[in-house]
């Protein structure tokens, strides 16, 4: 249960609850230690019930644990809404376990009190989103209410019974951006979902990489039982275990499968839940029964909405425009993301509009992908112009991206290990891209990870083609200088990384001794089988069958 905070609690003067000061109190040793302030403190500005003076006078603290402290003492001296507002921040910034210290302490909330944002992202809302894994706003984001309030309309329709909501259309079109959206509703989520919401991006899978999507899901829905279980060791014992989970621990709760190709794969989730799912194909749920609803995603934005993207990175009225943006909206062919990648560019050098109107009309740029379902020589073309605007140095660490795998979200030090830097010289650089629309980003937790859009990693790896093996390498290589002869712990952000996919690495390579070595490693088999189970091992040895069979 999650608890929003309502606003203007800064300019509150009743007391906190005697009970919720005293489980301040208790826990203050606990909280003090562990607490970084910073991202706390923005969300509780956020909520108003802290003022930028109080920020201030916490920032003048020496250390860390003493930041803390003057945090906590700031907050003993206000009202309930500081303590929801303290707690929903822990959630939210990955802090789980101090969270727990302090729920029983939560006081209780008025019912006149609930909203704190006009457009239905009160503090309850955000809490539920970051829980469920529910994607953040991109940094341009243009409102497309018609579709928006159709997924809602289909939700609505589901009412309480079990059934399925497409949002069908071409890739790259929005999908999955109009559904994280329209999640964004308190009503809804308070009327519909009070189970909360639950957010997995599944991608083109195998079984085995089903298996570890349910794992991961079920392993994510179990975490504050006492006594955690065994992962399911194959996809029927999976689904029933969610089906359990869903039918006990999560009622009335709202399943959310992103980018699904394949129907057999919804077979999983067929357990009389209320799924919503995106994909590219509207007959994905013919395989499934029950209530079935559906949305279509035009291929295109209309031209307005187009040139509105524009004008929000370029910081302009759209009739402020110049005459070549109707034009290049129009090039675009209404991608979303085609868009953004322009529009980023044009934030960077606003006098090119004529540049690259005439780089994406004449064509210049190789058609790396032709398909029957999709057109991706726009893509291609504006991602050629984008990477091209980076430098050198910047073009080097953008191609090292080529070998990361489709669906995943990289943790930063990953790449701090790849690159040898610190993690601030990295967040700089991948920051970049992300203001370039080359990279997204999601805040999970105290860390950041990142990743790209399938299209563009299709656009890298082609591009690249002739270099994976060394980039493959690379990495293998930098793992190696960085762990020596030791392995990645559970306490370590980049830990899970490793396990899933170093062997991928060393196969892209071609590293076939160190494969072996690695796969007939004890010590490696063990880690990796209590961490993940083991499915996804028994899935690497099918995989490097061929490589792990030769006689040395």
């Amino acid at each position: 249960m999650f608890y929003p905070a309502p606003e203007g609690g800064s300019n509150r003067k009743r007391n906190m609850d005697v009970k919720s000061r005293n489980y301040l109190l208790m826990n203050r040793q606990a909280l003090e230690k562990d607490i970084k302030t910073s991202y706390i403190m923005d969300r509780m500005i956020s909520d108003e019930v802290l003022t930028l003076q109080e920020e201030e006078r916490v920032k003048q603290q020496n250390t860390q644990k003493e930041r803390a402290a003057m945090l906590i003492n700031i907050i003993l001296t206000k009202d309930n809404n500081s303590y929801r507002s303290f707690y929903n921040a822990l959630l939210h910034e990955g802090y789980r376990d101090l969270a727990a210290l302090l729920q029983d302490g939560i006081p209780a909330v008025s019912s006149g009190n609930r909203k704190s944002s006009m457009d239905g992202m009160t503090s309850y809302v955000k809490t539920v989103l970051c829980e469920g894994g529910v994607p953040q706003r991109p940094v341009v984001f243009v409102t497309r209410p018609k579709l928006v309030d159709a997924i809602k309309k289909k939700l609505y329709c589901l009412g309480s019974d079990p059934g399925w909501v497409t949002v069908y259309g071409m890739a790259g079109c929005g999908k999955t951006v109009l559904t994280a959206e329209a999640l964004r509703d308190h009503q809804l989520l308070e009327d519909y979902f009070p189970g909360g919401v639950h957010w997995i991006s599944v991608g083109k899978q195998d079984k085995a990489g089903l298996l570890i999507k349910l794992q991961n899901l079920c392993s994510r829905l179990e975490h504050d039982l006492t006594l955690s279980q065994r992962s399911p060791l194959n996809i029927e014992e999976a689904k029933d275990r969610l089906r359990l989970l869903m039918l006990r621990k999560y009622p009335r709760s709202l399943l959310v499968l992103d980018d699904i190709w394949d129907s057999w794969v919804l077979k999983a989730f067929d357990n009389q839940c209320q799924v919503l799912i995106t994909s590219r194909d509207r007959s994905v749920t013919d395989a499934v029964a029950g209530n079935k609803f559906e949305v279509h995603v035009e291929s295109g934005l209309a031209h307005e909405k187009g040139l509105e993207i524009l004008s929000l990175f370029v910081n302009m009225k759209i009739s402020e425009l110049p005459e070549q943006a109707n034009s290049l909206v129009r090039e675009c062919k209404g991608s979303p993301l085609v868009i953004s990648l322009i529009g980023a560019l044009l934030r960077d050098f606003p006098s090119r509009w004529e540049y690259y109107l005439r780089q994406l009309q004449n064509k210049q740029f190789k058609r790396i992908r032709k398909s029957s379902s999709y057109d991706y020589e726009a893509l291609d073309e504006a991602m050629s112009i984008s990477v091209e605007q980076l430098n050198d140095n910047y073009k080097d660490y953008y191609r090292d991206l080529s070998i990361l795998p489709k669906d995943v979200k990289v943790p930063t030090k990953v790449l701090c290990i790849l690159w040898d830097m610190e993690t601030e010289e990295v967040e700089d650089i991948l920051q970049e891209f992300v203001n370039k629309s080359l990279l997204f980003c999601d805040r999970n937790g105290k860390s950041f990870h990142y990743y790209l859009h399938d299209l563009q990693l299709d656009f890298l790896t082609e591009k690249n083609r002739n270099q994976l093996q060394e980039l493959h390498r690379n990495i293998v290589n930098q793992y190696k200088k960085y762990y020596k002869l030791k392995m990645p712990v559970p306490s370590q952000e980049d830990c899970m990384y490793w396990y899933n996919f170093l062997a991928y690495h060393m196969a892209g390579a071609n590293m076939q001794q160190e494969l072996r070595d690695l796969m007939f490693s004890l010590d490696w088999i063990k880690a990796k089988t209590e961490l993940v189970g083991p499915a996804h091992l028994i899935h690497e040895y099918v995989e490097y069958s061929s490589i792990l069979d030769q006689k040395v």
